[in-house]
């Protein structure tokens, strides 16, 4: 059962070769690869407190060289609510893992393990843009939930009503949805994953129907009509997992303002159109660079398009939620 409550962490980006970081493997859950670090324990500045993580988990003395940004994602760490400081530093000698770190290794941006723990994909992702370009992490902000409890219960029920009603060829249920925001025009993108992998994903910015029909029809089109994959069959019904993200509306901006996690992000130019929604650069760990090249190719365009003038970069957040159907 996860805590309740606020705590602090210090982590450390250890430099120990050139272009090369240290990760620990964690011995316990959450499992995986991380930057050192730990909580800040009582009468201990976040300082000391990574300067001993960083000792503790592989046997380094590290030299905090700069303050690297603060992370404070209430979903960034399972266990609850975690703040961790992230400092750069440097070290010399070799790695080795103790304490809460079964083993301790040097990586590159190039060769990072598959299974990262916590956001630390992300953080690793800021870093090595910020010691390729000097830019910084921009704040990443939590937009405001639109959506009570019941109307995402409400969605999450229409959409897997719509899809098993028409692999079971019958008329789907059509109870009435709860007053208020649900009876707004809004748009919406509907994501399915089978066993971790997309399975389809289609949505739609317009605004010219309500929140409730544009949810079930997006639904609808997403398992049965993305040209990407053949229709959803009954067998894989159960193992569906549902993701549907509430749109605000697109505003035209410039490169240079889009915050990737927070933003989704389309771009456009002639016919060409490529759309991300925000959770794929955090899943991805794109820093804004990367997030806007993606953007470019899945609009068939050439990855450095979004620097031409004539492209129409706009943004929007979304209100993201999910479950198994």
């Amino acid at each position: 059962m996860p805590q309740r409550g606020l705590r602090a962490a210090a982590d450390v980006v250890i430099e120990l070769a050139p272009d090369q970081i240290v990760l620990v493997r964690r011995r316990n859950p959450p499992l995986g690869w991380a930057i050192p670090g730990g909580f800040i324990e009582v009468g201990e500045t976040a300082e000391q407190a990574a300067a001993r993580e960083a000792f503790e988990e592989t046997g380094l003395d590290v030299e905090l060289v700069e303050l690297f940004h603060v992370y404070s994602d209430p979903q960034r760490d399972p266990r609850q609510h975690t703040l961790s400081v992230v400092f750069i530093g440097r070290a010399d000698g070799d790695p080795a893992g103790g304490d809460d770190a079964v083993e301790a290794r040097l990586f590159s941006e190039f060769d990072l393990p598959a299974e990262i723990a916590f956001d630390h994909r992300r953080i690793l992702a800021d870093y090595f843009h910020y010691r390729r370009s000097g830019e910084r992490p921009a704040p990443r902000f939590r937009r405001r939930e639109r959506l009570s409890r019941a109307d995402r219960g409400f969605l999450l029920d229409l959409a897997r009503e719509t899809i098993l009603a028409t692999i079971e060829d019958r008329p789907a249920a059509e109870p009435l949805p709860p007053p208020g925001a649900l009876h707004e025009p809004a748009g919406a993108f509907v994501s399915f994953r089978c066993r971790g992998e997309l399975r389809g994903c289609i949505g739609t910015f317009a605004r010219d129907r309500p929140l409730y029909a544009i949810v079930r029809d997006m639904a609808a089109a997403a398992a049965f009509e993305d040209p990407r994959f053949p229709p959803v069959e009954g067998s894989e019904f159960a193992s569906l997992e549902l993701e549907i993200s509430i749109l605000s509306e697109l505003r035209r901006t410039a490169a240079a303002s889009v915050v990737p996690g927070f933003h989704g992000l389309s771009i456009a130019l002639g016919g060409q159109k490529g759309v991300f929604l925000p959770q794929v650069a955090t899943e991805a760990g794109w820093d804004r660079e990367t997030l806007l090249e993606q953007t470019c190719l899945k609009a068939g365009l050439p990855a450095n398009a979004w620097q031409n003038p004539a492209v129409e970069i706009s943004v929007f957040t979304a209100e993201v939620f999910g479950g198994e159907t």
